[in-house]
């Protein structure tokens, strides 16, 4: 019985240091979607302003059009990079999420 109780014990030490070791791992896969998400809000809140007003002016006078026309297309074109970016940064952390099935086929098995 004292042996019993000593190899449940140390499986689920094992399972515990499984659980810590993905925990890391996931952390360290983060960062790179998190960094991407945020550089995706500060582009959309932001939109590059001196960037999307000379487009806007040279939409003015190479095209011809009035300048609201010209400086609505520049802010969507902004808005389009930052949903771009924001689409990657998601399906990056899509990737994340799978991070706990060493973990979870692990104590299946038990």
């Amino acid at each position: 019985m004292g042996e019993l109780t000593h190899d449940i014990v140390s499986l689920a030490e094992l399972q515990f240091e499984l659980f810590r070791i993905d925990c890391r791992e996931g952390l360290i896969r983060m960062l790179i979607p998190v960094a991407l998400l945020l550089f995706a809000g500060m582009v959309a809140v932001g939109t590059v302003p001196i960037a999307l007003i000379l487009i806007a002016e040279l939409l003015t006078q190479a095209a011809g059009l009035s300048r609201a026309a010209a400086f609505s297309i520049a802010a969507m074109s902004g808005f389009i990079v930052a949903v771009a970016m924001g689409v990657v940064g998601v399906s990056y952390m899509r990737r994340v999420v799978r991070v706990f099935e060493r973990s979870h086929e692990e104590l299946i098995r038990i």
